[in-house]
Protein backbone atom coordinates (compact mmCIF):
# COMPACT_ATOMS: atom_id res chain seq x y z
CA UNK A 1 0.00 0.00 0.00
CA UNK A 2 1.09 3.41 -0.56
CA UNK A 3 2.73 5.63 2.19
CA UNK A 4 1.23 8.74 3.02
CA UNK A 5 2.99 11.50 4.12
CA UNK A 6 2.22 15.11 4.74
CA UNK A 7 3.99 17.65 2.94
CA UNK A 8 5.81 20.37 4.40
CA UNK A 9 3.60 22.99 1.87
CA UNK A 10 0.45 21.44 2.88
CA UNK A 11 -1.64 18.53 1.59
CA UNK A 12 -0.52 14.82 1.10
CA UNK A 13 1.88 13.11 -0.98
CA UNK A 14 1.90 9.81 -2.20
CA UNK A 15 4.92 6.93 -2.48
CA UNK A 16 4.55 4.25 -4.76
CA UNK A 17 7.15 1.49 -4.70
CA UNK A 18 8.73 -0.34 -7.59
CA UNK A 19 7.58 -3.65 -6.46
CA UNK A 20 3.76 -1.96 -6.61
CA UNK A 21 4.31 -0.50 -9.77
CA UNK A 22 5.11 -3.91 -11.15
CA UNK A 23 2.39 -5.28 -9.11
CA UNK A 24 -0.23 -3.27 -11.23
CA UNK A 25 1.58 -3.83 -14.56
CA UNK A 26 1.06 -7.60 -13.98
CA UNK A 27 -2.95 -6.76 -13.80
CA UNK A 28 -5.12 -7.16 -17.04
CA UNK A 29 -6.75 -4.43 -18.15
CA UNK A 30 -10.24 -5.59 -16.60
CA UNK A 31 -8.12 -5.87 -13.22
CA UNK A 32 -6.89 -2.02 -13.57
CA UNK A 33 -10.38 -0.83 -14.65
CA UNK A 34 -11.81 -2.49 -11.65
CA UNK A 35 -9.25 -1.19 -9.57
CA UNK A 36 -10.20 2.19 -10.77
CA UNK A 37 -13.62 2.00 -10.21
CA UNK A 38 -12.81 0.66 -6.72
CA UNK A 39 -10.98 3.81 -6.30
CA UNK A 40 -13.78 6.15 -7.61
CA UNK A 41 -16.30 4.52 -5.87
CA UNK A 42 -14.00 4.63 -2.51
CA UNK A 43 -14.16 8.53 -3.13
CA UNK A 44 -17.20 9.16 -4.07
CA UNK A 45 -18.53 7.91 -0.33
CA UNK A 46 -16.02 10.14 1.01
CA UNK A 47 -16.93 13.35 -0.40
CA UNK A 48 -19.72 15.54 1.58
CA UNK A 49 -22.39 16.63 -0.96
CA UNK A 50 -21.23 20.12 -1.41
CA UNK A 51 -17.86 18.63 -2.60
CA UNK A 52 -19.40 16.41 -5.47
CA UNK A 53 -21.04 19.31 -6.37
CA UNK A 54 -18.28 21.23 -6.56
CA UNK A 55 -16.53 18.41 -8.54
CA UNK A 56 -18.96 18.31 -10.61
CA UNK A 57 -18.92 22.02 -11.76
CA UNK A 58 -15.13 21.64 -12.05
CA UNK A 59 -15.96 18.56 -14.67
CA UNK A 60 -18.23 20.85 -16.65
CA UNK A 61 -15.30 23.79 -16.41
CA UNK A 62 -17.52 26.13 -14.34
CA UNK A 63 -15.75 27.54 -11.24
CA UNK A 64 -16.45 26.60 -7.89
CA UNK A 65 -16.41 29.80 -6.12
Amino acid sequence: MAERQESPKGGYRYFVSDEQLAAFARLTPLQRLEWVEAAREFTWLGQTTETRARHERLRQGKPIA
